[in-house]
């Protein structure tokens, strides 16, 4: 691996107001326990040197971010293509119901995790597409920096994944923990996985 690269602190957003449920791109807000997971993880980054600090636009994304910034004295870089996973007609709905409602593409779901879509959603698949590049650009952009991103569970499986080069039918074996914090020095041959579900 060449010896010059980014480190990314990536970072899942704290509790949501509706667990249990496939929020999706529902745009939901973090509890009081999600703020106070999210100023743990923030004091665990203080003394880092992080020079950015990126999150999704989702309000639970935004939030935690929000709260990291203080405590890192940055301004979060607000970025729509960092959204979670758009599960299209399943969002809002528990899993009692999407099992009901949607049988045949809840087992899709479990069976081909990678390429299945809710209708009118998308693939895990297109969210790597999406998600992949824009980090990419930004680790190019902050080389030999330290950075931060506050995203999501289903962003950071997929960027996990693409580190490890790991086929996305796996990602479901990755674990993230409200508040998660993961860590990946890309490199411009490859990356390292230095800590996973924080």
């Amino acid at each position: 691996m060449s010896q010059k690269g980014t480190t990314l602190y990536l970072i899942r957003h704290g509790e949501t107001l509706r667990p249990g449920y496939c929020n999706g791109q529902l745009d939901v807000e973090l509890t009081a326990t999600g703020m106070a997971e999210m100023e743990t993880v923030a004091r665990r980054l203080s003394g880092q040197e992080i020079t950015a600090l990126y999150a999704s636009d989702l309000r639970r994304a935004a939030q935690g971010a929000e709260i990291v910034g203080r405590v890192l004295h940055l301004k979060p870089v607000i970025l729509p293509l960092l959204r979670e996973k758009c599960f299209g007609e399943w969002e809002g709905l528990p899993k009692a119901e999407l099992l009901r409602r949607f049988p045949d593409e809840w087992n899709d779901w479990m069976t081909n995790p990678a390429d299945a879509k809710p209708t009118g959603g998308e693939s895990c698949r297109e969210l790597a597409a999406r998600v992949v590049p824009v980090i990419q650009e930004i680790a190019k952009r902050h080389l030999g920096e330290k950075l931060a991103v506050v995203a999501h569970g289903g962003v950071n499986r997929v960027l996990l994944c693409h580190a490890l080069n790991l086929e996305l039918q796996y990602m479901e074996r990755i674990a993230q923990r409200h508040a998660a914090l993961n860590i990946i020095e890309f490199f411009e041959d490859g990356a390292v996985v230095r800590l996973v579900n924080g």
